[in-house]
Formats: C-alpha cells, structure tokens, sequence
C-alpha cells in the first residue's frame, strides 16, 4: 500500500510538468508572426526587392552568350553523318571510372548517339555544382575523354563542339570561379580547348 501511494504521489507530481511542456510545445507551433504582430504585418505585405543589379555580370553573360553563338553556328563543326550502326556496350576496361560508375553510364548509353555523330555524352553528378560528363564511342564503347564541369554542358548530335559551363543569366560570373563557359572541339575522340 505505501509502494501505491508513493507512485500516486510521484504521478501526481509530474502531471502538471508534463500538461506545462505540452501547452508550451503548443505556443510554439503557432509561429513567431502571432507573438509579434508587427512582423505578422511586414509578412502580410508583398515586400519582396531585389537589393542590387549587376551590370558586370549581365554584360559578362551577353558576352559569353554572344561568343557561345559565333561557335555553335560555325559550319567548320558540323558533322555530315550521324552513327546508325550497331550501338557498342560500354567497354569497361577503356577508362578507371567505368566499374565505378557503370550503372549510371550503362543507363545515359540507353540515350543513343546524342554528341559528335557517333558519341553518347553521360554527365554524372560528383557533389555541389560538379558534374563529370563522359565521352564514350558508340562504335566500340570505349570512353574517349572525360571532363568536369561546376554547371553542366551543351552538346548536339551534328556538331563536334562542346560548350562546359554554357552561359546562364542567373550566374554571377563576378563571383562564381569556374562559371566561365569554355569551348571544346572533339578530335580523334578527345575534347581540345578552343581559343
């Protein structure tokens, strides 16, 4: 009997703790805009402004466009035929990377020949702002190159350029290291920087 009045006790005591940290839990989901009704003002309004603009970026994004356009209409990287053969399997011993990545490579190859007449393009995320893009032969299914960019790539079947980083109006380049779009030409399979 004095083992039950004891629990009675101890439960009679923390009852009210227990119903004080559940009214305080509620007060809580009600958010801060009820306890501050100044701020639950400020946030009814439509205040939304845009700090600053930057012309810098803005003009290195319509200078960067305007020279990604030059390339990309240039004929000197046009391709006259596009592969309709047999489309190879990738070959898992042409680069270190494949039997890592060989699940993720074997799915983008389902895409068919989507640079370079004869080539499949394959980007992999690699973390934050990093893509690896892989170059893989749809003749023998051997990757060719492989190449990483911080915001991703543009490439067509009937061309043989291949622009990493292509330009964004929402990319501060002021501030973005390794934003600068660059042009690549595929030669023999491999990627050369053009100037």
């Amino acid at each position: 009997m004095a083992l039950q009045l004891k629990s009675l006790k101890l439960y009679l005591l923390l009852l009210p703790l227990a119903l004080l940290g559940c009214q305080e839990q509620q007060q809580e989901e009600k958010g801060l805009a009820t306890t501050h009704p100044e701020l639950a003002e400020e946030i009814a309004e439509d205040s939304v402004e845009v700090p600053y603009t930057d012309t810098t970026s803005a003009k290195l994004y319509d200078r960067y466009r305007i020279t990604t356009e030059e390339f990309q209409t240039n004929s000197t990287y046009k391709v006259q035929e596009t592969y309709t053969g047999k489309l190879a399997p990738l070959n898992e011993s042409s680069h270190p990377d494949t039997r890592l990545y060989r699940t993720m490579l074997d799915k983008g190859l389902e895409e068919g020949v989507n640079f370079a007449g004869k080539y499949t393009v394959v980007s992999i995320g690699c973390g934050t702002a990093c893509q690896q893009h892989y170059i893989i032969d749809r003749e023998t299914g051997k990757v060719t190159d492989k190449v990483q960019s911080s915001m991703g790539a543009k490439y067509n079947t009937d061309s043989r350029l291949f622009i990493l980083t292509p330009p964004d109006s929402a990319v501060n380049y002021k501030e973005c290291n390794g934003c600068e779009p660059q042009a690549y030409v595929l030669e023999s399979g491999k990627l050369i920087k053009v100037n």
